[in-house]
């Protein structure tokens, strides 16, 4: 597996974002949003004397309430000299690290602790934290995320096939649909559906590319038990015949198996598609001998 040269240096902005707060030494569980991260330089006109420097701006925090007492501690004193450095590093749909924002001297000037409440109504409670800083970099450390490719010379199809995580390409993903033939396997509208299961849920959406052409679809997701599964696997009908599929699918799952804690990859297929059937086996797939809710055979691979 190698870098994309097209992903170095990358100028295309990532499609959506996750991120995680930690501070203390430890990741603080619970935030689901974050304002803006900024900081601001007052305009010097004419001979007026030039300011002290740019001045880095409060933001906000919020959480759903939980039982965490030291971090509540910290949050509930308020006062400058209980100040914390924070790190909020932001993730890409893959959940693979992007970036990481290192914030210093930061401490609580605002905590609601409670929102409004109903008794009536069936809703999550929030914190939210208003948080001053002394000032935030970028950590120069993090490295771009490899895209995931399979070289030329490691194939014998031919081309460069890469999967990327959906971003400002996602028409041309969405436009992906099988062979008329293939419609009883998988439904022509398939890679629209798994676009809107990138925006949150257990499936990661990615676009197969052949160079920067999106020639397809597949989803990966993690289960409670740490198993690793691949889900609606769609090569657009005009890109069929030329060993693509088989590519992207050395590619995914080859990448899985090098992911933290993997120990089995599974996937499904309809037990009358003969050509699936026999792809996962060239692969190294096995039946488990059981059927999912729609009557697909589940195969799985092991190291």
């Amino acid at each position: 597996m190698s870098v994309d040269p097209g992903s170095v240096e990358r100028s295309e902005p990532y499609g959506s974002f996750m991120f995680t707060v930690s501070g203390g030494g430890r990741e603080v569980a619970g935030f689901s949003s974050l304002s803006a991260v900024k900081r601001t330089t007052a305009v010097v006109i004419g001979d007026a004397p030039p300011t002290s420097g740019a001045v880095s701006e409060a933001f906000a925090l919020e959480r759903g309430v939980s039982h965490d007492p030291d971090f509540v501690a910290w949050a509930t004193r308020g006062e400058l000299a209980s100040r914390m450095d924070l790190d909020i590093a932001v993730h890409d749909e893959a959940g693979r690290l992007v970036r990481t924002y290192h914030l210093t001297g930061c401490w609580v000037s605002e905590l609601q602790a409670l929102p409004d409440l109903d008794a009536d109504a069936n809703a999550v409670t929030i914190d939210h934290l208003r948080l001053e800083n002394e000032g935030w970099q970028t950590v120069p450390t993090v490295p771009e995320p490899e895209e995931i490719t399979v070289p030329e010379e490691e194939l014998s199809t031919g081309p460069v096939v890469s999967l990327r995580p959906i971003g400002e390409d996602w028409r041309a993903v969405a436009d992906v649909v099988p062979t008329d033939e293939q419609r009883a396997f998988v439904h022509p509208m398939a890679a629209r559906y798994m676009l809107t299961n990138q925006k949150g849920g257990p499936w990661t959406s990615l676009g197969i590319h052949e160079g920067e052409t999106v020639v397809g679809h597949v989803m990966w997701g993690l289960d409670d038990d740490g198993s690793h599964w691949i889900g609606g696997f769609v090569i657009d009908r005009s890109a069929q015949g030329r060993g693509l599929g088989r590519a992207a699918m050395v590619a995914l799952v080859g990448w899985l198996a090098e992911q933290p804690g993997h120990w089995v990859t599974r996937l499904t297929h309809h037990p009358d598609n003969v050509a699936a059937a026999s792809l996962y086996a060239d692969l190294g797939f096995t039946r488990t001998g059981e059927t999912d809710e729609d009557g697909e055979i589940v195969l799985e691979l092991r190291p």
